[in-house]
């Protein structure tokens, strides 16, 4: 590893985790914890779940986000003068939140305006919060930037200031922030460490390039995106962007580069669901519970009530450009018609502003005569739709991680998606032994091509097994489920980090300050 490491001394090493979104915090990152939680994804459960596993194991850790104090007033039902009161009177400790009036009012970091945000959120980092936390530990910190926004100006003033950054692409998207907006930053200083672009006539930062270039590690939620991304894959579509294509090549080929597949945390389990009808583990009949829980979600939804009917649960955006909803719309009457035992539930939200599938949905539900719903999204019924499942799944035409299939798979579905990214990872194909398999195995069904005919195929052969008897489903699902467990646990992902913490401190350990056992081959 390169020389910026940082010289221990058998001192403890502080990890600042830098993220536009969080889940639920824990009691430990101090009392202003429980008031904070602005998740819109993945990344947040995964933020929420590092800060809870670090803390838990004695790692000095700190999380910087952006203050977006409608969404944390909603989520605790609190008015403006108790939210005053909070902020104003409950000591941060190791939360450090980035006010603004650009991004207050916001219900998530990348609403609005999300450049503004952005350089907004980045100088306040580079100018106050990370110095004064550097200072308060003796210049001992690893940075763990998470996504474009938490990359940019911040990770080149670490490379100039030689604090060791892990970086994580939870996307590949990037954003261009023009030069002039980072007024207040000294841009000069870190001038040889940015990665520089021209946007709408500006000079301006590739941030998502510039985190990647300056990173002392990058790491990937998937094995197989990071392959896709070196071997040119998706070139002849405007999905990833040449400079951090260009970036990633740089650091795989010095061997930089670490892949820690995501983990979902332990309170989206159906046992702890407390959006549930009825909560279940896989100790328990787990297709009776699922017929409760369906029979809620045909309610709320609108499908016709039938506790034996097929679910296929759809719970992504609508995003036409990466998951697949236009592929969906084209099949999705046809399907249910020519398979009368299936129904279909989409509960998701547009892209941005756009609402245009959003109304296609709606419309192709309202002719279905209850055989297809469309929602927006909302978490308690987002989650009811998880338990109540037969299968989960999507049509990605990329993905770096993915989450659905693994919930699903905790929730006692089947998971079926197409044959790329994370979905490649982690989604094994069905055999069973009493179709001549050798022994039971897989967790769903996958599909090759980015089209209509891919996609029925898919649905067609999880709608067969679902067809089977109930005693092979309920021994299929139960065997998912403890699989799922055991191979996405949270503690192995955390485990995973803590190991990259330490190749970045010089191999000691972050929470005793001794040399750490630990030593990564290619370091």
């Amino acid at each position: 590893m390169s020389s910026e490491l940082i010289d221990c001394h058998h001192k403890k090493t502080a990890v600042l985790l830098i993220a536009p979104e969080t889940g639920r915090l824990p009691n430990g990152m101090g009392p202003l914890a429980r008031f904070i939680s602005g998740k819109s994804g993945g990344m947040g459960d995964v933020i929420s779940t590092l800060c809870e596993g670090l803390t838990r194991r004695g790692v000095e850790c700190h999380l910087a986000t952006l203050n977006l104090t409608r969404r944390f007033q909603q989520e605790n039902n609190l008015n403006d003068d108790q939210w005053d009161r909070i902020i104003h009177t409950i000591d941060p400790e190791h939360i450090h939140l980035v006010n603004s009036a650009i991004f207050d009012n916001l219900s998530d970091a990348y609403a609005g305006n999300a450049v503004l945000s952005a350089a907004e959120f980045q100088k306040t980092l580079v100018n106050q919060i990370i110095m004064n936390i550097r200072a308060r530990n003796g210049g001992r910190l690893i940075i763990h930037s998470h996504d474009w926004m938490a990359g940019g100006v911040i990770t080149a003033d670490a490379k100039l200031r030689g604090c060791p950054v892990l970086h994580t692409l939870h996307n590949v998207h990037t954003a261009h922030i023009p030069l002039d907006l980072f007024v207040g930053v000294d841009t000069g200083k870190v001038s040889d460490y940015l990665y520089r672009s021209e946007d709408r006539g500006k000079v301006s930062i590739d941030c998502q390039a510039t985190a990647i270039k300056n990173a002392n590690l990058v790491n990937f939620v998937g094995a197989r995106f990071l392959k896709e991304i070196v071997d040119d894959q998706f070139a002849d579509r405007p999905i990833i962007p040449q400079s951090v294509r260009r970036e990633v090549k740089v650091k795989y080929d010095h061997g930089e580069t670490r892949t820690i597949i995501n983990a979902p945390a332990l309170n989206m389990y159906p046992e702890h669901g407390e959006h549930l009808i009825r909560k279940y583990g896989p100790g328990d009949d787990v297709l009776a519970a699922k017929r409760e829980n369906l029979v809620e979600f045909q309610k709320r939804t609108g499908l016709n009530v039938n506790p034996e009917a097929i679910l296929l649960y759809w719970p992504s955006r609508l995003d036409p450009s990466q998951k697949g909803i236009e592929l969906l719309e084209a099949i999705a009457q046809r399907f249910v018609t020519t398979h009368g035992d299936a129904q279909i539930a989409i509960v998701g939200n547009g892209v941005s502003n756009d609402r245009i599938h959003e109304e296609i949905c709606g419309r192709i539900a309202c002719a279905s005569g209850g055989k297809i719903t469309y929602q927006r999204f909302s978490e308690p019924l987002s989650m009811l739709g998880f338990a109540a499942a037969s299968d989960v799944f999507g049509a990605s035409l990329y993905e770096p991680c993915g989450q659905i299939d693994q919930i699903g798979n905790l929730f006692g579905a089947t998971a079926t998606n197409r044959d790329t990214g994370g979905y490649h990872d982690k989604i094994r194909e069905m055999a069973l032994m009493s179709d001549g398999a050798s022994e039971d195995s897989g967790n769903g069904f996958l599909f090759k091509d980015y089209d209509t005919g891919g996609l029925w195929y898919g649905l067609s052969r999880t709608v067969q097994f679902h067809r089977g008897s109930p005693e092979i489903r309920e021994r299929q699902i139960k065997r998912i489920m403890k699989e799922t467990r055991q191979r996405h646990d949270p503690e192995r992902m955390i485990d995973g980090y803590i190991r990259v913490y330490e190749e970045l401190n010089g191999g000691m350990s972050l929470a005793s300050g001794a040399v750490s056992s630990y030593r990564h081959p290619q370091a």
